[in-house]
């Protein structure tokens, strides 16, 4: 009887258990291959893809024509970002001091991203220097004014921005502050509002917009840019000159250096001291620089032009060809002794 029995219960329909679990492994086989792999749109928000470098022929293009200003998609934060905290409705509402912080890192990564992939033969220290010229508030605030956004924003008359004739007591110092800060503000507005392609338009927008400002340094940087060879090196120029294997070129720090700032990037002092020659520890070139390396071949330009480096040469000259003519001289002496020696053998025969 157990026997007939088995067969009948195999033909009854699957319990909510079995279903359930014939039902989940489908399930998990299809959300594996979306959870491994990004989705598409990812590539939108890439610096990598979307940074490329900056080319003089697209600059030549750009700098006719200011590039339009891409909107804002969403009406409340474009309120946002042209509003001054002072001046918000109520106290929930946003202001530009928000987006302006998430805005200034946007700024910095796509000015980076620029700068990296347009300049692959300069140090560093360059690199920053030339990122900060891109977004200090002076760039920043001159391009807020270049498209009206003091006219649009709503500030408190203190800043006698937009025409306000009013407030007296904001200086110079914070009105370009608060301009820098809307201009931050409207990047962070124009990729928040817009997730698929804000960041690509910000980017495309900004690229047209600094590249004039490195215009110069972009066709340097197609001719060669600043690889140094030997016939161009000052340091190699100036131990030719005056480099022997007795003297000393040093190149040491300068007081001060790393502790003066110029748009905000620490610049370094070297200066180049030559001993030998009848002279003794004589500078004859300092240099500065964003990078110590830079600051050296400065450094070591100025010591070609110094008024001694004439007077070290000619010492040079004289030294070389007396121990030219004492060389002359223990040749010949050793040739005679030879000469000599094979007389008396000679003789001897």
């Amino acid at each position: 009887m157990p026997k007939r029995k088995n067969p009948d219960t195999a033909k009854q329909p699957p319990t909510i258990q079995d279903t359930t679990k014939r039902e989940r492994a489908p399930k998990r086989q299809k959300s594996s291959p979306s959870s491994s792999s990004p989705p598409s749109s990812s590539s939108d928000f890439s610096p990598l893809t979307l940074c490329t470098k900056w080319t003089t022929k697209e600059l030549t293009l750009s700098k006719s024509t200011l590039p339009p200003l891409p909107p804002i998609l969403d009406p409340t934060l474009e309120t946002a970002a042209l509003t001054h905290s002072g001046c918000k409705k109520n106290a929930q509402d946003l202001s530009y001091e928000r987006l302006e912080w998430i805005g200034d890192v946007y700024l910095e990564l796509i000015a980076s991203e620029l700068v990296y992939s347009t300049f692959s033969t300069i140090p560093e220290g360059e690199m920053s220097r030339r990122r900060e010229l891109l977004i200090r508030n002076s760039t920043l605030s001159a391009f807020s004014v270049r498209y009206g956004l003091d006219k649009r924003a709503n500030f408190p008359e203190e800043f006698q921005l937009a025409g306000r004739p009013k407030g007296s007591t904001a200086n110079a110092k914070r009105k370009e502050k608060a301009l820098a800060d809307i201009f931050e503000a409207y990047v962070g507005a124009i990729i928040r509002s817009d997730p698929k392609n804000g960041y690509r338009n910000a980017v495309n927008w900004l690229k047209a917009l600094w590249g004039p400002l490195l215009e110069q340094e972009v066709k340097v940087e197609e001719g060669g840019g600043r690889l140094i060879d030997k016939e161009t090196n000052p340091k190699v120029r100036l131990e030719q000159l005056i480099g022997a294997s007795h003297v000393r070129i040093e190149y040491r720090d300068l007081p001060g250096t790393g502790q003066r700032f110029v748009d905000k990037q620490p610049q370094f002092g070297i200066g180049v001291f030559f001993t030998g020659w009848g002279e003794e520890g004589v500078l004859l070139g300092e240099g500065w620089d964003f990078g110590k390396k830079g600051a050296g071949h400065k450094a070591a330009e100025r010591a070609c032009e110094h008024p001694v480096l004439t007077r070290l040469v000619e010492r040079k000259r004289a030294f070389k060809g007396a121990r030219a003519i004492a060389r002359e001289g223990e040749e010949r002496k050793g040739e005679g002794g030879e000469d000599g020696g094979v007389i008396k053998v000679q003789r001897g025969v």
